[in-house]
């Protein structure tokens, strides 16, 4: 807004003004401070990082702006002499020329401008000349520096037991960039929230949490096998549990139950037969062998087997199940022994 006004009646109103820009750049200046931004001009001023908004407790970068007689009455803002000012405003753009110690208000003064109840003056510094824009609604975006604590990252290891964790990486915390967005309306504060967050440089924790088990759950089948190159590996299985095999055999697999003709109760080696006993050929498999088996092409699992009895030859395995009917739909079927660890 642009008023030829009488010399008298301006010097009243930058009086006035020059007083409220006092208390409100007392209260950045003070710790903690964040009065209500209720006066009749607001200085918002920015070096494009960070901004000074009087009576928000803000910092600006030293180097770009100057606050002189801080500590004194005279709070207003000291301009660099000779610098080309582009003055905003709702009538459009005015230009001016800054002169030795000459402050903001000095500069409005002599140009004829002065700032509405409700509207605030924003100095931006960051280019060569100095834009001074004078309006009642404001949002602009400030990035600042800010302390960045590190999150701790969990993984999980299918070779570190199950229950156990183990610390891969420490974590170190460090800074990052928040970009918050600033929205001012009739010359009052509205919010100021984070909007982006970047250049993080602190460094996770990383936690790795063990899946390796000695069993298979009931039921539970191979998602994935990890294989090394001295034949032993590792079952992923669909649970997420893994299990470690020492090496691998390629059988033949049949099945038996009780009831057979010859088939008793009892095993070779004294256990009662059940549902995970397998027949094994003793000079092939030993006998108290651990193992998961599954078919050749997956479309069945045993799962957890153990060499407990006799009665075969070679490399065919005879699993033991609860009835002829299931015996006598698994028939015979190529399939795979991974030899677990005992």
């Amino acid at each position: 807004m642009i008023e030829n006004q009488k010399q008298r009646g301006r010097g009243r109103v930058r009086r006035l003004w020059q007083t409220a820009f006092a208390l409100l750049l007392a209260g950045v200046l003070a710790v903690g401070a964040a009065p209500q931004l209720s006066a009749s001009a607001l200085y918002l001023i920015t070096d494009g990082l960070s901004t000074v908004v009087t009576g928000k407790a803000e910092r600006v970068s030293a180097d770009r702006i100057v606050l002189t007689g801080a500590e004194s009455t005279d709070t207003d803002m000291i301009l660099e002499a000779n610098r080309k000012v582009q003055i905003l405003h709702s009538d459009g753009m005015q230009y001016a020329t800054s002169r030795s110690g000459e402050s903001v208000s000095d500069l409005l003064k002599r140009e004829g401008i002065s700032v509405g109840p409700l509207e605030m003056v924003r100095l931006d510094v960051t280019g060569e000349d100095i834009l001074m824009e004078i309006a009642s609604d404001f949002t602009y975006y400030e990035t600042v520096s800010e302390a960045a604590a590190y999150s701790t990252v969990y993984t999980t290891d299918y070779t570190i037991p199950k229950g156990e964790t183990v610390v891969r990486q420490e974590g170190v915390n460090g800074t990052q960039d928040v970009t918050y967005e600033v929205v001012y309306a009739d010359g009052a504060f509205v919010s100021r929230q984070a909007v982006a967050e970047t250049n993080n440089n602190s460094k996770n924790r990383v936690v790795s949490t063990g899946t390796l088990v000695k069993t298979a759950r009931e039921g539970d089948t191979i998602a994935h096998v990890i294989r090394n190159d001295d034949g032993s590996g590792y079952l992923i299985m669909k649970s997420g549990d893994s299990l470690h095999f020492t090496h691998t055999m390629d059988i033949r697999c049949t099945a038996y139950t009780t009831g057979e003709p010859g088939v008793g109760t009892i095993t070779y080696t004294g256990t009662r037969v059940h549902v995970g006993v397998v027949a094994v050929d003793k000079s092939v498999i030993p006998l108290g062998s651990t193992m998961f088996i599954t078919t050749a092409n997956g479309d069945f699992t045993y799962g957890m087997s153990h060499a407990e009895d006799t009665g075969v030859h070679g490399r065919t395995v005879d699993l033991y199940m609860n009835s002829l009917s299931e015996c006598n739909r698994f028939g015979v079927r190529s399939s795979i022994a991974y030899f677990l660890d005992d």
